[in-house]
């Protein structure tokens, strides 16, 4: 008798203690629980769709007229967004067959232009929308080919994005071409590639592209988000320029260069990274390079990594073959 109520004991003992186990499990898994969390369903998602939507229904607003295009961004001091776009696969120059490039424009208008943070970019433009092989009539009045205009060689032959500059009437670079995001191989830019496009700073077609390069890598380096001040620029620009006349890399008269920011600026502590592309690459191509190669150098990326008070970024390119890209800085 005692031996049975032993075991009938243990039976319940061991129903209990699985039961028990099994009500901890399912508690722990969200999946089952039979009602939402009031914190998954707050107000700022709520504004967030809200805000979506009402951009989303709104067309966007594409010129087709070069002519008429050019004249509204004057007339409204805003830079011109060009989206140049193909409606069936061509062969691109530097590419070795044909590829579904029309595939990347489809996607673009589909999906990345379906984005509320790019509509949004998107309303400081005026836009334009054309065809690759489009005709328009030059500064001389000569009816010529989109890309035979200067500026437009840097998208070698691909589709995709380019912006001229109306917006600053005072700037060496007004009316000039200063920003280019070319769909290579077929691959459009995905949305939050576009959206930071769309919010460069203002500033030259190389220092702006070398600027992108900067903000969309990967590992989310903060060098590129502080202040483009002018003088900072300036020396990034001008050693840029020495390193290119010459060949080669070098920091070479670093000590002149902080002293003179500084002098400007009030003080601060200066740094400088420098870094030289593949010879025979693109502007675009060899501004991610020239990223990519400080990436690599830990010495380089010690510094591109961390913000950055006042920053200038700016590539020319040497007779090599090659960019020679620079980034000064000033915290």
């Amino acid at each position: 008798m005692p031996i049975r109520f032993f075991l009938i004991l243990l039976f319940f003992v061991s129903i209990s203690a699985l039961t028990d186990a099994q009500i901890r499990y399912t508690v722990n898994r969200s999946v089952s629980t039979p009602t939402p969390i009031p914190i998954q369903v707050s107000p700022p998602v709520k504004e967030e769709v809200a805000e979506y939507t009402s951009i989303h229904s709104v067309p966007i607003g594409w010129k087709i007229d070069y002519e008429d295009a050019i004249e509204t961004a004057r007339i409204s001091s805003r830079n011109l967004l060009i989206y140049l776009y193909v409606e069936k696969d061509v062969v691109i120059p530097d590419e070795l067959a044909a590829l579904p490039i029309v595939s990347g424009c489809r996607q673009f208008d589909t999906v990345v232009l379906d984005n509320a943070f790019v509509r949004s970019g998107l309303c400081r433009y005026v836009l334009l929308k054309l065809p690759m092989n489009a005709q328009i009539f030059d500064n001389s009045g000569i009816k010529t080919p989109i890309y035979a205009l200067p500026g437009f060689e840097h998208m070698t032959g691909h589709p995709g994005l380019v912006v001229i500059d109306f917006a600053n009437r005072d700037a060496s670079h007004y009316g000039d071409v200063v920003g280019i995001l070319p769909f290579f191989q077929g691959i459009c830019p995905t949305a939050d590639q576009t959206e930071i496009f769309l919010k460069l700073p203002p500033g030259t077609l190389t220092q702006r592209t070398l600027t992108y390069a900067v903000r969309v890598h990967h590992d989310q380096p903060l060098s590129a988000d502080g202040e483009p001040a002018p003088i900072v620029v300036q020396m990034a620009t001008e050693h840029a320029l020495y390193q290119a006349e010459r060949g080669y890399l070098t920091h070479v008269n670093f000590g002149v260069r902080s002293y003179r920011a500084k002098e400007v600026l009030g003080g601060g502590s200066p740094a400088e990274i420098c870094a030289q592309s593949q010879s025979g690459v693109g502007l675009f191509e060899g501004a991610i390079g020239c990223m990519r190669a400080w990436r690599y150098s830990s010495a380089h990326w010690s510094i591109a990594r961390k913000s950055q008070t006042y920053y200038g970024y700016d590539m020319v390119l040497g007779n090599n073959g090659a960019w020679y890209a620079v980034g000064f800085f000033i915290n």
